[in-house]
Parts: structure tokens; sequence; C-alpha cells
């Protein structure tokens, strides 16, 4: 009997010691492995260590130290428990800890509160417990700095500043340092950036590269990067990528971003959202992996009203911060959609980020219903089954396999087939690829986004063709900042049909009026092209092509005057690539050597 119980708990510690040893991760391309160099794609949850956030203080407060560990260990439990196959945490430093008490601010990017005494106390004493507890549950972890980034970031102000003092001492912290299963998220969702002479992307990424540095003078631990626009927006990093080892990038992705549509908007579909996906991560993607740490998603009647002490009427974002409905992959809807092309990405880590007491009560065997955790079109049922499969052999041998891996689609420039063009660029929009019918929002824009840039620099003109007049102010744009608020080209249509836009002499004015000089646009790297209308009205687009003469082709005969016989073009006379590369195009028709060929 004793030989027995000596056995048993042998077994025990072997499997508890093994669930603690996480195969440490680092960067190799654009994934993240292990030490047995497999592949590592991380799903998980987040967790914030504030009264407010641990069910609204009703669990423990006053700077109760043991009273926020045994919550949030227990919440840790509770979703293991439940059945959830996590493999990472977000866990967010949160300024309650580090802001000396008392002190009012007027949020969380307002860091004249910020106690750095308190914040060496604080990692020390919950931060990195809760750190080495999800660790020893076998739960990788994502660190985040107490706070958020102000609305306007510079290079040099006292917020990098911050970061960079809080990141030097985490840095160094004996129990983080150089532990491949610790990754660091450098900021919180900045907005905008002061760039001064330079461009934003270069801006962001100097931002940042100067906190990486630091770091980098004492740890190797995974960074993670995050972009402006909330972390939206990342095309930028591939032309400015931060340099090092070592180096992802932090990716939020809520309902109604990247086209993805939202609750009213249901017929928002995958290519919608596969469209503006590739746009700003996929150039990223290709060269470092990403990991969303935010993201849900739920139908509005699921979070519950509150009022604040002045009256005001909000929702509870602790089940979701925005609304959508789940829908169904390929088709229209939001986390279908979203878990397909994470999975289509192939080095997308990603984690649900409904509240951590709310993950703990979920029950798979419960029938759907008409609640939060059991309606399939909200997050917690789709998300939990999905884990599921993650967690299997046949996922982990999947994305080890010679066959895993990602191409981005080249997309066809100045294709009018709708799943390349977005009506939706500013202002919701519509589009009709039948009839060329484009219906902008109030004073919107749609076209087509290039998130590497496109080189129009090889031909002297681009010709824009309407199939009748418009009578809604609309103009054709061309943006060589990845910027839809930059100062881009502007042509006006007024009562032609036809515009023959000069690609060697692109300006940019300051003024509507087009009066006030501001700068050149380059065609060697046009990020954004398309047509600004008031609205409310189509304008019906008959064909846009590049010219070397500034003369309209007649019919389909543009290929055959100076360009190869391999080349290939659409029936609107887009070039759209060469015979060799056909594979890579989307089903239809198109000319190729002067006759019309079938994919």
């Amino acid at each position: 009997m004793k030989k027995k119980l000596i056995i048993s708990l042998l077994t025990v510690f072997a499997f508890l010691t093994a669930k603690a040893q996480l195969s440490p991760l680092h960067v190799e391309n654009q994934y993240f492995k292990n030490q047995n160099g497999e592949i590592v794609i991380l799903h998980g949850f987040a967790q914030t260590f504030s009264p407010w956030f641990n069910e609204k203080g009703t669990k423990w407060t006053n700077y109760d130290v043991d009273g926020c560990l045994r919550y949030n260990k227990g919440i840790i439990e509770g979703i293991l428990n439940a059945g959830w196959k996590m493999t990472f945490v977000r866990q967010h430093m949160d300024p309650y800890w580090s802001n000396t008490p008392g002190v009012q601010t007027t949020g969380e990017s307002d860091i004249h509160a910020f106690d750095f005494e308190r914040f060496k106390k604080y990692l020390d004493e919950v931060f990195v417990p809760m750190a080495e507890y999800a660790i020893g549950h076998g739960l990788y972890v994502v660190m985040r700095p107490p706070g958020v980034c102000p609305e306007t970031i510079a290079i040099g102000d006292a917020y990098q500043e911050y970061l960079i003092k809080v990141w030097e001492h985490v840095a160094q912290h004996p129990k983080l340092k150089n532990n491949g299963a610790v990754l660091f998220e450098l900021a919180n969702e900045p907005v905008k950036i002061n760039a001064g002479s330079l461009s934003n992307e270069e801006a962001i990424s100097k931002y940042f590269q100067a906190i990486v540095d630091v770091m980098r003078q004492h740890c190797n631990n995974i960074l993670l990067v995050p972009g402006l626009g909330w972390q939206s927006q990342y095309a930028g990093f591939a032309k400015y990528p931060v340099k090092g080892d070592n180096i992802g990038y932090a990716v939020h992705c809520y309902p109604g971003w990247y086209n993805s549509g939202h609750e009213g908007e249901v017929t928002t579909t995958y290519f919608d959202f596969k469209r503006g996906w590739d746009a700003q991560i996929g150039p990223i993607a290709e060269k470092a992996p990403i990991v969303v740490t935010e993201m849900d998603w739920a139908p509005q009647k699921y979070s519950p009203k509150h009022t604040d002490g002045q009256g005001n009427v909000y929702y509870d974002p602790r089940c979701s911060f925005a609304f959508a409905y789940t829908g169904k992959a390929g088709e229209t809807g939001f986390g279908a959609n979203f878990m397909r092309i994470c999975d289509e990405t192939c080095n997308v880590s990603w984690l649900l980020f409904t509240g951590g007491e709310l993950l703990a009560k979920y029950d798979d065997t419960a029938p759907d219903g008409e609640t939060f955790l059991t309606d399939p079109e909200a997050c917690p049922r789709p998300v939990f089954r999905k884990y599921q499969y993650y967690a299997t052999d046949e996922y982990k041998t999947l994305i080890n396999s010679d066959e895993y891996g990602y191409t981005r689609p080249t997309q066809p420039l100045f294709s009018l087939e709708a799943q390349w063009f977005n009506p939706s660029i500013w202002e919701k929009g519509t589009y009709d690829e039948t009839t060329g019918a484009l219906t902008t929002g109030q004073y919107g824009f749609g076209g087509w986004e290039y998130g590497d840039g496109v080189d129009l620099s090889q031909h002297r003109y681009l010709i824009v063709e309407l199939s009748q007049p418009q009578d809604v102010g609309a103009s054709f744009r061309l943006f060589d900042t990845n910027d839809y608020w930059s100062k881009p080209s502007r042509t006006d249509f007024g009562s032609n049909t036809k515009i023959v836009i000069d690609l060697q002499n692109l300006k940019a004015y300051k003024d509507d009026q087009c009066t006030q000089f501001d700068h050149n646009i380059d065609p060697s790297h046009i990020y954004i092209a398309g047509f600004w209308t008031r609205g409310g009205k189509p304008i019906y687009i008959k064909a846009i092509f590049q010219s070397d003469d500034g003369k309209t082709p007649t019919g389909i005969s543009l290929p055959t005057s100076s360009y190869s016989s391999n080349t290939v073009y659409t029936l609107q006379g887009v070039r759209v690539g060469t015979s060799d590369r056909m594979s890579q195009l989307p089903h239809g028709i198109y000319i190729v050597g002067g006759k019309k060929i079938v994919k």
C-alpha cells in the first residue's frame, strides 16, 4: 500500500513538474518556435490586476496583495478546470498599484501619478508572482506595462521616457530576464504620433526601437511591438521594421476594424475582412510573428447597461468591447472569419478578451441558448471549441508540416472585382462589380489599399474612366503614405467621364481648392488609390489603367502595343501580372497574348 502511494505521489509530482517547465520560445523568421524547433501558436485570455476589473471591487480592494493574488490565481484555476485549452495569458501591470494613492488622474494615459518605487514593490509582490503562477500552470505570459498610451505620442516625449524606465527595470528582473516563457508587450494602444519631418511609419518604428535598444542591454525576451490606430496599423513596419532578434508585433482586432463589419453591418463579408487584414497585418506577418492581444465579440444584447455617477449609460466591457455575430467562415459575420483569417495567416497567436470570471463559468455541456455563455453567436462558445482543436495532435502536426505556411495573395493592380475593391476605406460604402457602381458613405472613399506600396512610376499616365457623368464631386486620389489622413494627389472629374493623371507630376495640396502646394507625391510607392465622393449617389467606374501616351485603348487591344505576350490583363485592360503567375490570380476571365483565358 505504501509503495503504491509513493508511486502515485511521484506520478503527480512528475506531471506537475512537466507542466511547469514550458519550452522557451524564440522568434525564427515569422514564427514562434520552442527549443525543439517546433512552431508554436499561442491561444489564451487576459487578466488585469485591479479591483474594478476583478468584478468591480467586490472581491478585494485597498491594495490587498493577498486578496489580489488569491482571486486571480483562482481565476486561472477556474478557467483551466472549465476545460479551456489555454496556452498563454496577457497580464496587465495595472497602474492601480504604481500610482500614488489619492492623486487624481485624467485616465490611464495620465502618468503624472506614477511612482517608480511603488512599481518596483508591486512588480515583486503582485506581477512576478502571478507570472510565475501562470507559467507553473502551463501558460506562457505576455506582460503589458501600466496604463495606455496618450492620444498623441512623439519621439523623446515623457511617455517614451516612462516606458523606457518601466521596461529597463523589468528587463533586469532576475525572474523575468531571458525567461523564454515571458514575452513583453511594449505599450497599449498608441493612437497617433507627432512624426515631425518623418513619416508616421518611420516615426513609430523609431519610437519603439529606442525602447527595444535599452531592453536589449539586459534581456533577450520576445518583445511585441504595437502599432498606431489603437494597434491596428502595421503595414509601415514592413518598410521600417523594428530591428533586432526576438521581435514580434502585438495587434488588436475588434468588430468593425480591418473592414470586418459589426452588428450593424451584417452584410460585410469574409473578403472585406480579409482584404483589410491583408492590407495592414499581411505585410508584417510575412516577416514576424503576430499576437492579437485584444479581441472579442458578442451581440449587443449580452452587454448589460450600467450608469455612472453622472447618469451616463455605458456597457460592461467584461462581456465584449464591440458588437457583432460569429457568422460563418467564408461568408458574413466577425468571429468565424476572424478565426479563419488567423489560421490562414499561419503565424497569428490570439486571445479572447472576455473577463476571466465569465470564462471560468463556461460549461460546454450546456445546450445552445440565449445567454452570453451559451449563444453560438457570442464569442465564448465558438472560441472554446476552436481552442479544443488547437490542442489536438492533428493541429500541432499540421503547423509543423512541410506544407504549412502562408503566401499573401498579390493584389491585382486596380482590379474591379469586388474581392479586391474596398468601397469603405473611409465611411461605409457599397460596390457592385457587375455595373461598376460605387456609392461611398458621406464624404467617403473607396478603392484599393496596397500594404507594401505599388510602383506606378513605370508609366507616364494613369487613365480613369467613368461610364457616365457624376454629380457627387468625385475625384481620384493617390496616397504615397499608408495613412488616409495624409495629403494625397487629387484629380477632379467635374463634368468629364475620363481623366488622365500625369504620374510624373503628382502634387499634394494643403487646401481643398488645390492652391497651397504641400509636397510632390512619389508614384514609386502608392499605398492607397481610389475615389472620393460626397456620397449618397453612385458613380459608375468603367476602367482604370496605366498608359505611356495618355490615350484610351480600343476594346482589349491595349496588351498588343508595347507589352510582352505573356502579360495578363483583366477585361477592363488592367495589367495584373504575367502568365507564369496565373495560379496566384483569382478565378475569372483574363486576356493573355490577345486571347481570352478562363481561370
